[in-house]
């Protein structure tokens, strides 16, 4: 049994879908993986998912407060913003 477990505010769905928008606005090429987005509820709370721009891929982790709290909207695109950017290193050819 869990005791003291904050229940999630927020369904995997409706983060994927905010993800996704955030992510496309972003670059229509960077892509959620949907089978990836997983609630967690602690010790941090918040979402695991998986971000793709091309070959480069990357686990990250979005807190509750960012995605699932009123003004996420504001919140969210950003840190996708730092993802891609992290992400776009990994798409150039080795030389």
């Amino acid at each position: 049994m869990r005791y003291n477990v904050k229940r999630m505010s927020l369904s995997e769905s409706d983060a994927y879908q905010r993800l996704q928008q955030a992510a496309r606005g972003i670059d229509p090429s960077l892509v959620v993986d949907r089978g990836s987005v997983h609630w967690l509820d602690g010790p941090y709370p918040g979402v695991s998912f998986g971000l793709a721009l091309g070959e480069a891929h990357a686990l990250l982790f979005m807190p509750a407060a960012d995605i699932a709290e009123p003004g996420w909207e504001r919140r969210v695109p950003p840190r996708l913003e730092s993802a891609h950017r992290y992400l776009l290193s990994f798409t150039h050819p080795a030389r």
